[in-house]
């Protein structure tokens, strides 16, 4: 019988929410993936492959019923920018490497990706405000604002702001995380060395569909899904939020929906958006 490695230790049962006390719930699933507790190898299942148990065990139990449905949903909105973030900076490297063709299949996954984010409001839209103000108050100072995820999705689109990284509420580890991505190439900045490598000197001559640049002028139209598909996610968060507390201010000492009202005009690439004006 096969032994498993020494390296399969125990996984790090620390994760809590930040929505009030600390509670840890017994994982379903104590060991590793192939590994019992004698370090012997074990079939591989559904449930041990993707860590269910451990998965499961992340929410707490809720102080009111619809807690569980705004948890859920956020640590949801988690995995989607996990992967968001997977593919983002693989979109990066094939612009970087002139394969056009394939950075648009993960343009398309990333659109795809946003649009299920933007069906999950229709569920969060399923909570009263009177069922939300049940349980806000455990909240205190956490909000979606410090999500250090969005901020990378955000900095690694093309969209940075050196001055979040000041924040307080952030660990060094997040900080060094938003620090690295402040200084790769955005997708933004991957886009523009390739019109720079392909000698268009002007973004306007890609949207004339000259012939010589389809592969750019296809790229450009997919960068633009890309960037429209995220408008419509900070449009439906707004719609969110207001359905919920109106124009109160937010938690964690944000101003809500009027600070979210203002990043509707946000766009990642810019100049793509400038050029149409100019055609």
């Amino acid at each position: 019988m096969r032994l498993c490695s020494l390296t399969c230790a125990a996984p790090d049962q620390g994760l809590t929410l930040r929505f009030g006390p600390r509670v840890q719930p017994e994982p379903r699933h104590a060991s590793p993936a192939g590994c019992d507790s004698a370090g012997m190898s074990e079939p591989v299942t559904y449930a041990s492959y993707l860590r269910i148990g451990e998965l499961l065990a992340l929410q707490q139990e809720p102080r009111a019923h619809d807690e569980l449905l705004f948890v859920v949903l956020h640590q949801s909105h988690e995995l989607w920018f996990k992967l968001l973030l997977h593919e983002l900076d693989d979109a990066v490297a094939l612009v970087d490497a002139d394969r056009f063709p394939e950075a648009e299949t993960r343009l398309r996954r990333m659109v795809t990706i946003i649009r299920q984010l933007v069906a999950q409001w229709d569920v969060l839209g399923t909570m009263t405000p009177s069922g939300y103000l049940a349980f806000r108050h455990v909240l205190e100072g956490g909000s979606g604002f410090q999500s250090v995820q969005w901020r990378e999705v955000e900095f690694a689109s093309g969209r940075k702001e050196p001055g979040y990284v000041d924040s307080s509420w952030l660990s060094e580890g997040e900080r060094a995380a938003l620090r690295a991505r402040l200084d790769a190439p955005s997708l933004a900045d991957a886009f523009d060395a390739a019109l720079h490598r392909h000698g268009v000197v002007d973004v306007g001559e890609v949207l004339r569909a000259r012939p010589d640049l389809a592969l750019l002028t296809m790229l450009a139209e997919s960068l633009l899904d890309y960037d429209e598909a995220i408008g419509h996610w900070r449009h439906r968060h707004v719609l969110a939020v207001e359905r919920q507390i109106g124009l109160k201010p937010g938690t964690g000492g944000s101003s809500g929906a009027a600070y979210l009202r203002s990043t509707l005009t946000h766009r990642f690439f810019p100049s793509l958006w400038e050029a149409r004006t100019n055609l």
